[in-house]
């Protein structure tokens, strides 16, 4: 069953909130990204809409090893600008960010190149102005500037980047000197990690990797 739940939100928009319930005990949640085409529903919202689901929790990793172990790549890179991407179906936003590579620790990349990194959420303004923000719950967005660790998928034909492997567990801010995970939904990789020194933190995930770096 699928709950609608009314969110705060910003001045002047619409705010869903959309929640997937799971059976009681149950250990997996399910993601409900929306179902209905966006352009359709910001229409039906009035014109403005914030539009907010619950992530994918179908696989929760332990911890960097089992991540490290199911990523394509992985890597360093600082977030030197964004855009907006409509799905295909319609159904879906990305921030697509080009990432300056400044080390890979897995996967054939190039230290010094710059790749595109497709991750959830952002904004879209159609041609007859209506507007939505769409945005994963308990995910912490990313933002130019920024440097991070990126456990990444080989890039698809869904999307125009890379994906995030493990969902919203791949990925944390570096920037301050210690980790920020993106993920606020206390994961073990969350609970782990957060907090920890970069020093610390990169060491871990080049042991998970090992030699074992293609």
């Amino acid at each position: 069953m699928v709950q609608v739940k009314l969110c705060r939100a910003i001045p002047g928009l619409v705010a869903v909130a959309l929640l997937a319930t799971v059976p009681s005990g149950g250990s997996r949640s399910i993601a409900q990204e929306p179902d209905q085409d966006l352009h359709q529903q910001t229409r039906n919202a009035g014109g403005k809409l914030v539009l907010r689901y619950l992530p994918d929790r179908s696989v929760i990793y332990p911890n960097i090893e089992e991540l490290a172990q199911r990523s394509d790549l992985i890597i360093v890179g600082r977030t030197l600008g964004h855009r907006p991407r409509m799905r295909a179906d319609g159904k879906f936003i990305t921030k697509d960010f080009s990432v300056m590579v400044q080390e890979v620790i897995k996967g054939n990349l190039r230290g010094g190149s710059t790749i595109v990194v497709s991750l959830p959420g952002g904004s879209q303004r159609f041609d007859d102005g209506t507007y939505i923000f769409l945005s994963p719950r308990k995910y912490t967005m990313a933002q130019d500037n920024r440097t991070y660790v990126f456990f990444l998928k080989n890039k698809g034909t869904t999307y125009a980047g890379h994906e995030l492997s493990g969902g919203i567990q791949g990925q944390f801010d570096i920037t301050n000197g210690k980790v920020e995970a993106a993920d606020q939904l206390d994961d073990p990789v969350v609970v782990k990690y957060q907090g920890m020194t970069i020093g610390t933190f990169l060491a871990q995930i080049h042991s998970a990797v090992g030699s074992n770096k293609k």
